[in-house]
This record gives C-alpha cells, sequence and structure tokens, in this order.
C-alpha cells in the first residue's frame, strides 16, 4: 500500500503546474511587453470593388433601357400581345361568374322540398329495449312530422310572397 501511495505522489510531482497567477501572465492588451506589432497591409474589401463596378454596369444599363429601339422596350414589346389574350379570358372568365350567379339564383328560388330536415326520424325510438315499462316502447312521431310539413309549407309561402314583391318592384323600376 505505501508503494502505492508512493507512485501516486511521485506522478503528482512529475506533472507541470497548470494554474497559472495574475503575477506570471503579463496584463490585458500588453501581449507585445512594449514593443509596437508590425504593420499590416490592409485591402480596401469587398464593399469598395463592388461600388466601382456598379458605376459602369449602371452606365451600360441605362444606355440599354434608354431610346426608342433599346433593348428593355423591345422585351416590352414582345410581350404587348399577352395584354389582349389576358383580356379576352378575363372577359370569357367574367361571363361564366355571372352564368354561375344566375343558376344559382335560379336553383334557390325554385319551389322548397317538402322534405323534413331530419336525417333518420326514428332515432326518437331507439334506445335499450329492457327495462322499458309498457305502453312507453315507440313513440307516435305523426306530430313531430305533421309540425316540420308545416314549418316548410309557411317558409314557402313567405318566399314566395318575398319573390312576387321583388317582382312588382322591379317591374314598377324599369
Amino acid at each position: 500500500m505505501s508503494l502505492a501511495r508512493a507512485r501516486g505522489a511521485q506522478r503528482l510531482l512529475r506533472r507541470p503546474a497548470t494554474r497559472k497567477y495574475s503575477s506570471e501572465t503579463p496584463p490585458h492588451g500588453s501581449e507585445s511587453h512594449g514593443h509596437d506589432a508590425a504593420p499590416t497591409t490592409e485591402s480596401f474589401g469587398r464593399g469598395f470593388y463592388i461600388t466601382i463596378a456598379a458605376v459602369p454596369l449602371s452606365i451600360l444599363a441605362y444606355q440599354l433601357t434608354s431610346g426608342e429601339d433599346s433593348a428593355f422596350s423591345n422585351l416590352l414589346r414582345r410581350y404587348a400581345d399577352y395584354r389582349q389574350t389576358w383580356e379576352e379570358r378575363n372577359t370569357l372568365h367574367t361571363k361564366m361568374i355571372e352564368q354561375a350567379a344566375f343558376d344559382r339564383n335560379l336553383f334557390q328560388s325554385g319551389k322548397a322540398n317538402p322534405h323534413v330536415p331530419l336525417r333518420f326520424q326514428e332515432i326518437f325510438n331507439t334506445g335499450s329495449p329492457w327495462n322499458v315499462p309498457a305502453g312507453h316502447g315507440a313513440a307516435n312521431l305523426d306530430k313531430l312530422v305533421a309540425h316540420y310539413e308545416k314549418e316548410n309549407r309557411e317558409a314557402e309561402e313567405r318566399q314566395l310572397k318575398r319573390a312576387a314583391a321583388n317582382t312588382q318592384a322591379s317591374r314598377r323600376n324599369s
């Protein structure tokens, strides 16, 4: 055991000290120990060269775009006939939308469907078949169906009156 301790102590003594104190290092900013650094050459940088290149490029762009027969004007003239094509497409699209609106108005102003708005009328009769007292099984849905038929008739009559009033008003205006 003492031999192992002695070897461990020898290893510790062989290692150099890793900690440095502030007295051992020079203060910040004085790594050169009082000597000035050698001068370095500095380039103009990328921005300078981009700015210098922009001047002749802008002159070239101005010459290409100025005048009646410039390259830019010729490019615009090449696509000028698309205006007529787009105008024809827009006119056709407008006509289709107007026809669709007319058809929708026609179908919605037609006679209402007398269908009762229940998906499944027997939903009121569904339930557990067990523990149902006698006479309380299936409900009579005749009153319910009559109620919804009456409601549909009244809605249809209101719609017809409104449509008649609108047609009379439009005849007076024209």
